[in-house]
Parts: structure tokens; C-alpha cells; sequence
């Protein structure tokens, strides 16, 4: 089976070099890529169809609840210039610490309260709006980008671990991701000043425009997103149901002798994380390395949501490999982070088949640590960033 492995790998090296050597135009190769994708989905069509429906029923159930009353509530505050209001009360607080203007404190409330993807959402409303300039707005795309709270505390935590503390734990290493990213990427400048004040254009708004507006967008962004859920739904079915993909990291997994479902559930995970956090759960992997993967796959998001961000960006001139880079770093911190607190937090004591999880310690004594931890990562990074601006 290894050998298979091996002639998989040397016909992706040569398919690369040939591309290459002959300089294909790039079009042409994803319309390549495109035309095997139809080639899959006719040849997969009932999965398809079924994945589909999973994926329509996933948007109805969590999309739509969600993401729909939050963007129409977040658009009509735009529309009544609610962003000076909450950048007042609000940005002295999440924005100083990072030099960003104190407008961006609302996307990254909107991001800290329903995650993926109206942080960016709101952020290139704010640019477009002329609140933020390029720079900042470039920053702010990684830091106002975490999984929502409902997610990493009630569909990871509660209900595949049982337990919403371990919930909070992954909640807390993704809040604190984006903020040492924040830090890493304080530039020299000083960003606290609006590119543009528009105070007078928000008061003349009547409330039937404003509606109108702001369910208009509401259901546009709503729709976006839930078209992307169902789109993934169909790629994560087509790699589910081929054999070949599944037998070849089973094969790696025994190769390296790591459990079963590891490296799968973090491919999956890298493609859309709701799909890598089932697997992993269920995996036979320590709970510490379980939390950890997991907490780096809702850092990272997946194609899909960095998908859902580049539809939102695509006509603003941003580098798309700039943010999924940074969010991959995000990962790996977040990833840092949740191990070093699992070591401090979380036993497992294993019962039959099954870890159970201990918490020991005063909980008080737990938070502590824990934020002592936390604060010397963070001067360790800024003391770092203080020296390459001296070099």
C-alpha cells in the first residue's frame, strides 16, 4: 500500500513540474479542476444530492436562526451610525491596546459574539463606509475573526465532549488567538485616526430605508454564507465516499503510527471544521491532543469560511494569502495555547473506552494560572516585536 502512496505523491510532483515547464495558463487548469469536480459530482450524484440536503438542513436549523436577526440587527446600526456610539464606549477598550481606530471595536464585537464570517463581514463595511483605512482594515480582518461562542461551547463542548468546560477553555485560546496575531502585526504608524467621519448622512435616514436596507443585506449575506455551507457539504460527501482518499490516510496513520482518524479528521477540518471537530471528538487520540487539534481547526476555519471571506474581499484588493497565512499561524497559537492549559486544566482518566474529564484545583486558583500563562505569551510577542523594530 505504501507504494500506492508513493505513485499518488510522484503523479501530483510531475502534474506540478509539467504545469510548469510548459507555463499552462491558469485558467485552463482550473477549468481542468472544475470539469473533474462535475466528472465527481455526476459519478457521486445520490451522495451529492444527499449531502445537499444536509447541508440546506444545516442552514435552515443554525444559519438562518443566527447569522440572519444578528446582520439585521448589526445593518441597522450601521444605518443610525451606531458604529460611533459603541466605538466610544467600546474602543477604548478592544482597540487601544492593538492601535486600531476606535470603529473597528464593532467588528470585533460582532466577530466575539456570532464568529465566522460577519467579523469580516462588518469590516469591509466599515472600509467601504470609509471609517477604516486599507492598512487598518487589513489588520482587522484577522483579528475580528473567531468561531461564535454557540459553537465551541454547545456543539463542541456539550454536546461531542459532554462537557461545556472544555468549551470554554477552546473559546477562550480562540478569543486570545486573534489578539496576539493583533499584536504581532502592530505597525510602526499610528492608525487612531478616522479616514472619514459621516455623521450628517446617517441622520437623515428614515426608518423604511433603513429596513429596507438592512434586510436587503441581511438576506444577501445570509443566503452567501449558507450557499458556501451547502457547496462544502457536497465537497466534504464527494471525499467522504471516495475509498481511495480514506485507505491512503489510513494507510499514513498506520505508517506513522499515530491513531486512526487523526491526519483524515485534520484534512476534513482544514476543508470545513464543523466535519474535522466530529471526527477528531471521535477519534482515539488523547483528550489533550483532541482539544488542541480541534481548537486549531476552528482558529484556522477551513477553505470554507477563508472561501466565505474571500467573497466578501474579492473586489477590495486584499491579498487572500496574507490572511489565510496569518490564519494559520492563528492556529498553531491557538493550538499553543489550548495544550498548555489542558496540562493544567484537564485529567484524563481513562474508564473502559472512555476518557473521562477531571477538573482539579480551585477553580479561582485554575483562572489564575491561567491568565499569568496567558500574559507572559503576550509580552514575550511584544517584547519580540519591540526588538525587530530596534534591528
Amino acid at each position: 500500500m505504501h507504494s500506492i502512496i508513493f505513485l499518488w505523491l510522484s503523479i501530483f510532483i510531475l502534474i506540478f513540474v509539467l504545469l510548469k515547464l510548459l507555463n499552462i495558463n491558469k485558467n485552463y487548469f482550473v477549468s481542468f479542476l472544475i470539469s473533474f469536480c462535475i466528472i465527481l459530482f455526476v459519478l457521486n450524484l445520490k451522495d451529492c444530492i444527499n449531502a445537499s440536503l444536509v447541508g440546506l438542513n444545516l442552514v435552515i436549523k443554525t444559519i438562518l436562526p443566527t447569522i440572519f436577526p444578528f446582520s439585521f440587527i448589526c445593518n441597522l446600526l450601521i444605518c443610525y451610525d451606531g458604529i460611533s456610539l459603541y466605538s466610544k464606549i467600546l474602543g477604548p477598550l478592544l482597540c487601544r491596546p492593538l492601535k486600531l481606530s476606535k470603529n473597528s471595536s464593532f467588528p470585533i464585537a460582532a466577530s466575539v459574539l456570532c464568529g465566522y464570517p460577519l467579523g469580516c463581514k462588518y469590516c469591509c463595511d466599515l472600509y467601504n463606509l470609509g471609517y477604516i483605512n486599507k492598512k487598518e482594515f487589513e489588520r482587522l480582518l484577522n483579528i475580528a475573526s473567531n468561531a461564535s461562542p454557540m459553537f465551541l461551547i454547545g456543539s463542541v463542548g456539550a454536546t461531542m465532549f459532554g462537557n461545556t468546560k472544555l468549551g470554554f477553555i477552546l473559546l477562550i485560546a480562540n478569543y486570545l488567538s486573534p489578539l496576539i496575531i493583533g499584536i504581532i502585526t502592530i505597525p510602526k504608524g499610528d492608525f487612531n485616526k478616522n479616514s472619514k467621519v459621516m455623521h450628517s448622512e446617517f441622520k437623515k435616514v428614515s426608518i423604511g430605508s433603513a429596513l429596507k436596507t438592512s434586510i436587503e443585506n441581511s438576506v444577501n449575506t445570509t443566503l452567501q454564507v449558507g450557499a458556501f455551507v451547502i457547496i462544502f457539504s457536497i465537497i466534504i460527501s464527494i471525499i467522504k465516499s471516495n475509498a481511495y482518499i480514506s485507505i491512503t490516510f489510513k494507510n499514513i496513520e498506520d505508517f506513522l503510527n499515530i491513531p486512526s482518524s487523526s491526519l483524515y479528521g485534520t484534512l476534513l477540518g482544514s476543508i470545513e471544521f464543523t466535519n474535522g471537530c466530529k471526527l477528531i471528538s471521535s477519534s482515539t487520540l488523547p483528550l489533550i491532543l483532541k482539544l488542541s487539534i480541534i481548537s486549531f481547526i476552528c482558529s484556522f476555519s477551513g477553505l470554507s469560511v477563508i472561501a466565505q471571506i474571500s467573497s466578501f474581499i474579492g473586489d477590495l484588493n486584499i491579498s487572500l494569502f496574507k490572511y489565510s497565512f496569518l490564519k494559520f499561524i492563528q492556529g498553531i497559537i491557538s493550538f499553543i495555547i489550548t495544550f498548555i492549559a489542558c496540562i493544567f486544566f484537564v485529567k484524563d482518566t481513562p474508564v473502559s473506552t472512555f476518557p473521562i474529564q477531571t477538573f482539579y484545583i480551585d477553580n479561582k486558583i485554575l483562572l489564575i494560572i491561567y491568565c499569568i500563562l496567558i500574559l507572559s505569551l503576550i509580552c514575550t510577542f511584544i517584547r519580540y516585536k519591540k526588538n525587530l523594530h530596534v534591528s
